[in-house]
């Protein structure tokens, strides 16, 4: 407890400031660490604002690296009523004539109505879709009702009561979608009207070739075929329209605007931890980052990654930062644009196993985690499309039933006069295709070969011949083995490896092989090479930085925030020792102001006593 004092009360020293001065020499210790502090919370404050600089790096550098999406062609078409779209980065071009576009089924009724309100129908309808019969009730069976629970059943077809003329309407309903398979039927009870075609549902058609021999035709559920030209997707909108060429041309100017945003933030970064890491000589001080070896290290990275990728028009200066040339990535783009896909992306070469001449190793698809490097490629289950079979007894289909399903899905045809095998090929492909099953039927010689469109377990379907099973010829099975000798997930003909910890961690590998090429080198196939690009390497070099538990940035900020705390414990435990010290010098002098009073008592009272003795000696000698 500190005591009460009055500051040089009797000594006549200002003991309150001689206390003040005192306190002062030991708080120096504390103002050191406080400036340390200051100093240290700098630290912590430029990694974080680094980091903050690389997230914009990470987003850019990401999105670039997944060449895959580049749009590098641009779209023409020779024809104002057929528009395109391209993607992808390789160049190609179809001539074809339009014979035909895509329409929606639609029936319309056979007679009018004078009202809204005029019965429709005196029961409930039946609307029939390829194999699917949904009944609707209408309600009242008024005009209006009608038209409601159609457009409400949830069935996808559209209903309108179409005025045609003062007091007169009409019934018609449509499909939602477009193409030979939007076909079908509306029947009801006595009272129900006819139905009639109004527009039948038919499938987009191009013709292409003018060699009766060679030429062939596509068609679309929808005017839009996105499929038929890898990397090209065009519209067509008006038959009769002939010699129509869309294509796509080279164009890397989108691409090139990407890289120039991704180097400006490379260049943010790298000025940054310049300017961070700089010792001014003339004020004898440093930055932030002065000596900080993670800031220095991220610095030599990316100029590395530059120096190293060879990825057209960027380049490392003088000065430690980054330029990058337009002109000099278009003329690189043009000129090879795979290549320079590849020296942002990821490329991946395959060294084979002479004992596996039937297999092939291919990149596709790697993360931030992936180092570059040689791998080996252990199979030991090649991949395997589902297949099945059904055959007809001498080839007929009329009147027996085939299915299809897949998961919930199911699809059918029933045989009926005239049909064949080949007609049943046509009808179940159409269905297929329109039902997204992914399954392709061929007749051969004969025999009905079902298959599934991709390798794996996923694309597992059965077929059915009447009330029998087909015969399953081939069980659809995922690819299996392993990357760098660890176990690798197989999905389809992709073998991945996941986790974390092996440097081929997030390989993902497109793997085509045999039984016999399995069987002859005991799996080990051969090896990959993985080598990122220059984007991708960005990425990586940031995930590493910037990671949450493991990031050398994040390290480092945490341990700057560390020593902070550290040293705020140290000044508040100065804060104690000071106070303390501060009790203890002021009871101190005011232990020695109380005795210096007590002996100054103590002298006037020897001082008044020898007085008095003195004047009693005085007054015996007089007398």
């Amino acid at each position: 407890m500190s005591q009460m004092s009055i500051s040089g009360a009797v000594s006549g020293l200002d003991t309150a400031s001689l206390i003040n001065q005192l306190v002062s020499v030991q708080q120096a210790q504390q103002t050191l660490l406080a400036t340390k502090q200051s100093k240290v919370q700098k630290t912590a404050d430029a990694y974080g604002q680094l980091i903050t600089q690389l997230n914009t790096l990470s987003t850019l550098s990401s999105d670039l690296a997944k060449t895959s999406a580049w749009q590098g062609t641009t779209a023409t078409s020779s024809d104002t009523s057929v528009t395109a779209t391209a993607s992808g980065t390789t160049p190609t071009s179809i001539t074809f004539d339009v014979t035909d576009i895509a329409r929606a089924h639609t029936l319309v009724s056979a007679n009018t109505y004078t009202s809204l309100t005029d019965v429709a129908s005196t029961g409930s309808l039946t609307l029939t879709h390829g194999a699917t019969a949904t009944t609707i009730n209408v309600g009242t069976g008024s005009l209006s009702d009608v038209v409601s629970a159609i457009n409400n059943s949830g069935t996808g077809f559209k209903a309108a009561a179409v005025q045609v003329a003062p007091g007169q309407y009409r019934l018609q309903v449509a499909s939602s979608v477009t193409g030979a398979d939007s076909a079908f039927t509306l029947t009801g009870p006595a009272g129900f009207s006819a139905m009639n075609i109004l527009t039948t549902g038919t499938d987009a058609r191009i013709h292409i070739g003018t060699d009766p021999m060679t030429a062939y035709d596509a068609t679309s559920s929808t005017n839009t075929f996105s499929s038929l030209v890898p990397g090209l997707s065009f519209t067509v909108s008006k038959p009769g329209v002939n010699g129509v060429t869309v294509g796509s041309t080279v164009d890397g100017s989108a691409i090139a605007a990407k890289v120039q945003k991704m180097v400006d933030a490379a260049n943010t970064v790298l000025n940054y931890v310049g300017q961070q890491t700089a010792y001014d000589a003339v004020k004898k001080t440093g930055g932030p980052l002065l000596g900080e070896s993670a800031a220095r290290a991220l610095q030599q990275n990316l100029l590395s990654a530059v120096s190293t990728a060879g990825a057209a028009g960027v380049h490392v200066t003088r000065d430690g930062t980054l330029t990058f040339s337009q002109t000099e990535f278009t003329a690189a783009y043009a000129a090879d644009a795979n290549a320079v896909a590849q020296a942002f992306g990821a490329k991946s070469a395959f060294a084979r196993n002479a004992l596996a001449p039937n297999t092939a190793v291919t990149l596709a698809g790697n993360t931030d985690a992936t180092r570059g490097g040689t791998y080996a490629v252990k199979v030991t289950q090649a991949a395997q499309r589902e297949s099945w079979t059904v055959t007809p007894a001498g080839g007929n289909v009329v009147g027996h039933t085939i299915n299809l399903s897949r998961g919930a899905t199911l699809i059918s045809f029933v045989g009926q006069g005239g049909d064949t095998i080949d007609t049943a090929v046509a009808a179940l492909n159409q269905q297929s295709a329109a039902a997204g099953l992914g399954i392709t039927a061929v007749n051969n010689a004969g025999v009905m070969t079902f298959s599934a469109a991709g390798f794996g377990a996923a694309g597992a379907f059965s077929v059915t011949f009447d009330a029998g099973l087909g015969t399953k010829v081939t069980a659809g099975q995922d690819v299996a083995g392993t990357i760098n000798g660890a176990a690798a997930t197989g999905l389809g003909d992709v073998l991945s490896l996941t986790g974390s910890g092996d440097p081929a961690s997030g390989l993902s590998l497109k793997v085509s092989t045999t039984a016999a090429d399995i069987a002859a080198t005991t799996g080990n196939v051969g090896s990959v090479t993985y080598t990122p690009g220059l984007a991708q390497r960005f990425a990586t070099l940031v995930s590493d930085a910037t990671n949450s538990t493991t990031g050398s940035l994040v390290t480092a900020q945490q341990g700057q925030q560390t020593e902070i705390k550290d040293i705020q414990d140290q000044i508040d435990s100065w804060n104690l020792r000071l106070t303390a010290y501060r009790e203890t010098l002021t009871r101190q002098f005011t232990t020695m102001e109380t005795t210096l009073a007590q002996l100054k008592s103590s002298m006037s009272a020897i001082s008044g006593l020898s007085t008095n003795m003195l004047g009693s000696t005085t007054t015996s000698s007089s007398g």
